[in-house]
């Protein structure tokens, strides 16, 4: 079994369609959580990368202070 979330996940966490990694990427780098790319230039996460990002920033849901989250942004599925 892989670490890596898969598209459906990333689609879920960032909002954006599973065929929008542009826009995943874009998301992804707003809220400083890192990533690698795939061949496809797709972005690559681990659920741990998610978690290590958002406990660095001190954000634990959507609204806090200082956090950038878009709508549809779902940190609750990090937990």
């Amino acid at each position: 079994m892989s670490n890596l979330l898969t598209k459906h996940e990333i689609a879920r966490l960032t909002g954006a369609a599973a065929e929008n990694a542009e826009e995943q990427k874009r998301i992804l780098d707003a809220n400083r959580i890192p990533y690698v790319l795939k061949k496809d230039r797709s972005p690559a996460l681990t659920w741990e990368m998610v978690n290590q990002a958002t406990l660095a920033r001190g954000a634990t849901k959507s609204g806090s202070p200082g956090v950038n989250l878009p709508p549809g942004f779902n940190l609750g599925a990090a937990s």
